[in-house]
């Protein structure tokens, strides 16, 4: 009798807590993991800057008060500092709703005619 009680009660309360598992478990998850943002490095030839951003390859990279700019000696310099053209090392986030965003540029080498002021 006390096994089929256990049963019972078993099996009343295992689709719901199931339920609980799925809703829970897939909200933490998605949470956690975020599909829509996806950090890269790469070595760029920065061939124009502006107020907003910098172009590297056609496409524009916005600058945010966050983002980092090192010049050749490692130290951090603000975006009107940056040489154009340079080659640099430039770490970004990118999204899938607006530019990527620059999160890190470090300048590894100056191009001929670099120029400070934008």
């Amino acid at each position: 009798m006390i096994e089929k009680f256990q049963k019972s009660i078993f099996i009343r309360h295992m689709g719901p807590l199931v339920f609980l598992l799925v809703i829970f478990g897939s909200t933490a998850s998605a949470l956690c993991m975020d599909n829509h943002t996806k950090e890269m490095i790469k070595s760029a030839l920065i061939k124009d800057k502006g107020d907003d951003g910098i172009l590297i390859d056609g496409r524009q990279y916005r600058i945010t008060e966050s983002t980092i700019i090192l010049d050749l000696m490692g130290k951090k310099i603000p975006l009107c500092d940056l040489p154009i053209p340079c080659e640099a090392l430039v770490e970004f986030r990118i999204t899938e709703v607006k530019n990527p965003v620059c999160l890190r540029i470090e300048v590894k080498r100056l191009l001929e005619d670099s120029k400070d002021s934008s």
